[in-house]
Order: structure tokens, then C-alpha cells, then sequence
């Protein structure tokens, strides 16, 4: 399952494309605006207010305000200016003369207040800056609307998710011919609501810089007759005498993602609090409160078909270098990112990078407010710098390499900001490493996995309860391949 997701230059290129084909712009006009005007009757919206731009997003709106008004719904229209596109006289005519009514400047309060849904059919993929009159004095005042926006919000910029002015949260975004990366990315994400996209007849074509794609890549399934050490070992070094949880919960969640044999090595202080789970404990010695190798260990490290680093614990320098140096696959995490930044960030293919932002931005050597707001362009530093897969945490997490699509997982809400479930997620794509999934496809499944048992874990316990436990009781009970998430944007025809 792909939905595409399109640049505001890959919008234009399939506007181009179409029109090569010998479609006619106001054909998909016409096209969209139908789609709109079926949104709004879905809303069973009797009193639709349409705010119409000067661009092709106001034409939208105007034919949605046509259909309406020849459909018998009560339709009005501010439109502060004659909008610009080809053929704009003839579709404002119309709508006129179906009975559509013109908003006046004077009268806007109060058709604002007699509307049950406003339309935001002002700017689309084009926005670079932030609202001037007249629409910027009304915006504040759309904070207690239900609004449905035409491809995106007003005020949003397309390809980053930069928001140029505070605006509403919409409850609908109809995105026209694919999504846009600022349906995906914060802070612009937050405002979208629900998300559907209407097919207005444009060349279909996946976006070549950003991809929501259902993860396809699975591990062999466990062989008939195969004992625990058939899928190798899963190691994971961590833990602390403050966090002696983290190594545990990221053991499990190897298990959980199907392994038979893992290996917990910690620290001495805690090692007896988590001898209780189904996994060997192997004390590791410290140095300055570091853990590192001892003789012992670094032959078992040969045995191990893939690391877990950092859960709850503060990793030596040697140790990631020790590791590194034997190209297994890795999960680098929590108190490994910063052994990994006092290594030089040397190149790692081999390794999956799961920071948050702050973890980001002490790799990167920026701030964490930095991070937040440019995402992408983090990501794709971080994998420029390290040379390995990238998996950066957050509403929308993102998976990529410094080149190529970045893949944007949906599933997954707030019941994941709870204490612990990184962990877990860190253990899940060790497990998939191990099981032989190389970087990108272990990321990209161990985040929809993980998400799609936080959505289990909201349904059983709510959406303000559930622990990192009840997270891995609900990637038991979930399959990554069982049917698409609840809210997984609609296609419109």
C-alpha cells in the first residue's frame, strides 16, 4: 500500500504531465472542486462558509460552492479579490449563478458565525510566507471553526512543514493528487486533521524525496524443527543502577519480534533485577562508569548475530568501536549516541540510529529546537554523517539514509511518549536485524510494528494509559501485515 506524497515541484511537474497527456487544467478543477463539495456534505455541513484565494485552490473552492448551492445547501463565499488563474471569470460566474452567495467584508463576522463548516480553499502548495490582509486579521478568529481544508492549510509551507501563521486545527485536510511532506512533518502535522486525498485524474507516480509505504520486507518465517540458536544470538549492552529496566525491556522486545536466544549485558549494580527475565545476563566490567569488554566478552561478541547498544546505560568509547569494527548489525541508542560522537562519528553502514531530538542534536552538534524544526534535513544530515540508517523518534517518525526517500511512519500516537517504549522499539529492530532484514527494511517494520501495538495498547488501556510492559503485551497480540491503521488517509474518487 503506497500513498504518494509530492514536493510542491513534483506537484507542478504532474500538473505539467497531465497537461501533456492533453488534460485541461480546468477539467481537474473541476475534478477537485467535486471532491471538496463531497467532503462538506459528508460533514453534513448545511451552512458552509468558503473562503476562496486568488489562486487555483480558491477555484477549487469555488466549483465545491457551485455543486453545493445546485445541490440545495445554503453556500456562501468570501472572496476579498477576483482570483487569477486561466479561465477564473467563467467559474466565478457560475457559481453566482447557481446561487452561491458573495460574503461582503462588512458582513464576514457574522456568516462566519451562522456557518457550521469553513472551507479554506485561500492558498495551496504555493505559500512562502506568512498571511497579509485581508485574510491574516480573520485567521485568529477560525480557532473556534470547524474547518476543512483544500490541500493545505493556509499558512503552511508544503515541503518543510514550517507554519508562516498561527491558524486552526483543521478537522479535515483533503489533500489534492498526493499528500504534501507538510501533511507529515511538524509542526504543520499537528494542524492537518483528519487526512484524505482526492485523485483528480493526475499522473499517478510515487514522490521521489518522501514515501508513506506499508513496510513490505519480512524475516523467514522460524523453520520446522529449529531449536532457540537457529536465528543466532541478540545481544544487548546497557543498564544502569539507575536504569535497569532499559536492557530488559529491550530484550523482550527482541523476543517479541521473534527470537529465540538474547543476551542482556550490564552492569554488575542491578544485574540480579533483571536475571528474572528469559534471557542470559552477562556482567560487563565498567571503566569510569562506562561499560566495556572484557577478554570473555569480546569472543562472545562473535557469536552474536546483532547488538543492541545504550538501553539505560553509558557505553565506553572502545566498546562502540569494538562493535563497529566487527560490521554486525547494530542498534545504536540512547548512552551509545554520545560514546558514538566521543568515537568521531566515524562511518557505521552497518547501523541503525534511533535518537530522539535532543540525541539528534548532540550528534549533529545542534540544538535541539533545531531538530524539531527541520526534521528532514536532520535526518538526512545524521546520515550523511554516520553512513548508516537513520530512524529519528517523534510524531511522524522518519526513516532514511542521508540520500534516497525519506519514509514516513504513520502508526503511533502519544500512548508511545511513556518511559521505556524506545527501548522496546530498539530491541524490535535488533530482533529483525538479527533475523536478517538488512538496516532500512528492520527500521522501517520495527517502527510500524511498535506503532501498530501502541494503537493496540490505546484501545485496551486508553489513550493516557499504558506502560512499556503493556506495549509488549500488544506487539504480541498485533501482526505487522493486519490490516491498515484506523486513521490511514482515505482515497477519494
Amino acid at each position: 500500500m503506497h500513498v504518494p506524497v509530492w514536493t510542491a515541484e513534483e506537484a507542478r511537474a504532474a500538473d505539467a504531465a497531465a497537461a501533456a497527456l492533453g488534460i485541461d487544467g480546468a477539467w481537474l478543477m473541476e475534478a477537485a472542486g467535486a471532491c471538496v463539495a463531497r467532503r462538506v456534505r459528508a460533514w453534513r455541513a448545511t451552512r458552509p462558509l468558503i473562503l476562496v484565494g486568488p489562486g487555483q485552490n480558491g477555484g477549487d473552492g469555488l466549483v465545491a460552492a457551485r455543486r453545493l448551492a445546485l445541490a440545495g445547501v445554503a453556500t456562501r463565499v468570501f472572496m476579498p479579490a477576483t482570483p487569477r488563474f486561466a479561465g477564473a471569470a467563467a467559474v466565478v460566474a457560475s457559481a453566482w449563478a447557481a446561487g452561491a452567495r458573495r460574503v461582503a467584508d462588512d458582513d464576514l463576522a457574522d456568516a462566519l458565525a451562522a456557518s457550521d463548516l469553513v472551507v479554506d480553499a485561500v492558498l495551496g502548495t504555493g505559500q512562502n510566507r506568512a498571511l497579509g490582509p485581508p485574510w491574516s486579521p480573520l485567521w485568529p478568529h477560525l480557532a473556534a471553526a470547524r474547518v476543512l481544508a483544500v490541500d493545505l492549510p493556509t499558512g503552511v509551507e508544503a515541503d518543510t512543514g514550517r507554519c508562516w501563521t498561527d491558524g486552526p486545527v483543521m478537522v479535515e485536510t483533503m489533500a489534492v493528487g498526493a499528500l504534501k511532506p507538510a501533511h507529515l512533518l511538524e509542526p504543520a502535522a499537528s494542524r492537518v486533521g483528519r487526512l484524505t486525498v482526492a485523485d483528480i485524474g493526475l499522473p499517478m507516480q510515487l514522490g521521489a524525496r518522501f514515501r508513506l509505504d506499508w513496510p513490505e520486507d519480512r524475516p523467514r518465517e522460524r523453520e520446522a524443527g529449529a531449536d532457540k540458536y537457529a536465528r543466532g544470538t541478540l545481544v544487548v549492552v546497557g543498564g544502569s543502577a539507575q536504569y535497569t529496566g532499559a536492557p530488559g525491556l529491550a530484550a523482550a522486545g527482541g523476543m517479541r519480534a521473534g527470537m529465540g536466544y538474547v543476551e542482556i549485558w550490564c552492569a554488575a549494580a542491578g544485574a540480579e533485577r533483571i536475571r528474572f527475565l528469559p534471557a542470559v545476563v552477562r556482567v560487563l566490567p565498567e571503566h569510569e562508569g562506562a561499560l566495556t569488554l572484557d577478554e570473555a566478552a569480546a569472543r562472545a561478541l562473535g557469536r552474536a548475530r546483532a547488538v543492541v547498544l545504550g538501553p539505560g546505560g553509558t557505553v565506553a568509547v572502545s566498546l562502540v568501536e569494538a562493535v563497529r569494527a566487527t560490521g554486525l548489525p547494530a542498534v545504536v541508542d540512547a548512552g551509545a549516541v554520545a560514546a558514538y560522537v566521543a568515537a568521531g562519528r566515524p562511518p557505521w553502514p552497518s547501523a541503525v540510529f534511533t535518537p530522539h531530538a535532543a540525541e539528534a542534536a548532540r550528534l549533529l552538534d545542534r540544538e535541539p529546537a533545531w531538530v524539531a524544526g527541520h526534521r528532514e534535513a536532520a535526518m538526512r544530515e545524521m546520515g550523511d554523517v554516520t553512513g548508516g540508517v537513520v530512524l529519528l523518534k517523534g510524531r511522524r517518525t522518519l526513516v532514511g539514509r542521508g540520500d534516497g526517500p525519506v519514509f514516513v511512519n504513520w502508526p503511533g500516537g502519544p500512548e508511545l511518549a511513556t518511559a521505556g517504549t524506545g527501548d522496546v522499539l530498539a530491541g524490535v529492530i535488533g530482533g529483525l536485524l538479527a533475523r536478517g532484514l538488512d538496516s532500512l527494511a528492520a527500521a522501517r517494520l520495527g517502527a510500524w510494528w511498535h506503532g501498530l501495538a501502541g494503537e493496540r495498547m490505546r484501545w485496551t488501556h486508553g489513550p493516557s494509559g499504558g506502560s512499556a510492559a503493556d506495549l509488549l503485551d500488544a506487539l504480541a497480540a498485533v501482526r505487522p501485515e493486519a490490516g491498515a491503521p484506523a486513521d490511514w488517509p482515505e482515497w477519494l474518487w
